[in-house]
């Protein structure tokens, strides 16, 4: 297991530009939780990301991304490039789902 809290300042700069970034719609929101905080769920200590799409008022979409160390050790720059791509995927393979297209 590693030692997520030798990340800390990392996930903190994740943590502000993917919560407080616009380059989302209203449709998308991003959370993320770090081990020892109140709303952790994870049964590994392993900061995660949860990302919500939701589809309408009523359905959405949940999936949850681990920070594993190997991408923490990414410059901080590729790592929110990963992000975003693995959040974008998300969303598009939701679409893709709900709206006929498998």
């Amino acid at each position: 297991m590693f030692n997520w809290k030798h990340y800390e300042e990392k996930l903190l700069a994740i943590r502000s530009y993917l919560e407080g970034s616009a380059f989302y719609s209203p449709d998308i929101e991003v959370k993320l939780f770090l081990p020892g905080s109140e709303d952790f769920e994870l049964e590994k200590e392993i900061p995660h990301l949860k990302v919500h799409f939701y589809i309408d008022q009523q359905r959405n979409r949940t999936r949850i991304i681990e920070l594993f160390e190997y991408y923490l050790e990414k410059d901080l720059t590729e790592l929110i490039k990963i992000l975003k791509d693995m959040i974008e995927e998300f969303v598009a393979e939701s679409e893709s789902t709900e709206y006929g297209g498998g």
